[in-house]
């Protein structure tokens, strides 16, 4: 961190008035979306023991590998680079600024996109889900404790009661699901999403299966015409089925498969980043 930043936040350390953790959330996102982020990243951070026992700390190297593949730094800025175009985003698609927002992340994993997000909103204004028991444990054993549920592989809805979300994003989540799963968690998120809300996805292009480690050329070379004849092409990963179905592997799909099946969306929009350029950002509204 620059000296500006830690002379900053030592003064946020030293004021013991300063208990309330949205609080300090909001006073650290004054520094700047990079600074509050590598601020977070460092926690727990020895330096800042009073700030380290309010903020959750950040996930284990390990962990963010093996949920992610990259950690620290590196898997910091592709991760910037998606809340930046999600913030802009969603403002040019709703004239709304992303800080008045209620937010659900579909897909949350150990909560790597969700602590940038309390640079925007409080906690009860956001919602993180995972169907994986394991994510949902590392959340909130971090500290990540308000508002952060399990659902389900094949969801017909989603845990959330009956709020509505005015934005919900899903990062490399799309990326990895069955056919069937893909349109079962765009129904379930269609349920909950307010008429004028956006929806986030990313998906990965025909390039994907050139760099795909977990496949023959041969198996390759199909998945790459199934892209080309059908718009979606599935690999599954050797997991338990759920009902009958593997869902989770690794997905390509094309924006034209997206119109022609996502029937209760609209797209309205993609973004890229070359940070992480094998993943297309799309912004989708309510039908």
């Amino acid at each position: 961190m620059l000296n500006y930043a830690v002379n900053y936040i030592s003064q946020l350390e030293s004021d013991h008035s300063l208990q309330d953790r949205g609080e300090v959330m909001a006073r650290l996102s004054t520094l700047g979306l990079d600074d509050f982020g590598e601020f977070l990243l460092s926690l727990p951070n020895n330096r800042f023991p009073r700030l380290s026992k309010i903020l959750p700390k950040m996930a284990s190297d390990q962990v963010q590998r093996d949920w992610t593949g990259n950690a620290g730094i590196p898997l910091l800025k592709q991760t910037l680079n998606f809340v930046r175009s999600l913030s802009y985003n969603y403002n040019r698609l709703t004239g709304r600024p992303l800080d008045e927002a209620k937010i659900l992340d579909y897909g949350c994993g150990y909560g790597r996109i969700a602590r940038l997000m309390y640079a925007f909103v409080r906690e009860d204004s956001f919602y993180g889900l995972d169907p994986w028991e394991r994510s949902i444990e590392i959340c909130q054993a971090d500290g990540l404790t308000q508002n952060f549920l399990q659902s389900d592989y094949l969801p017909d809805s989603l845990p959330v009661g009956d709020v509505k979300f005015d934005l919900v994003y899903a990062f490399s989540v799309f990326t990895h699901l069955s056919e069937r799963a893909t349109l079962a968690a765009l129904g379930a998120i269609r349920k909950c999403i307010k008429p004028d809300g956006v929806l986030t996805i990313t998906i990965r292009p025909e390039e994907y299966w050139q760099h795909d480690t977990h496949t023959s050329p041969s198996a390759k070379a199909e998945l790459l015409e199934k892209h080309h004849l059908s718009g979606f092409a599935f690999c599954p990963h050797k997991r338990e089925a759920i009902d009958g179905d593997v869902t989770y592997g690794d997905t390509s799909m094309t924006l034209d498969w997206l119109e022609r099946m996502a029937t209760g969306w609209v797209i309205r929009g993609t973004d890229r980043s070359l940070e992480d350029p094998l993943q297309r950002y799309v912004f989708l509204s309510p039908r």
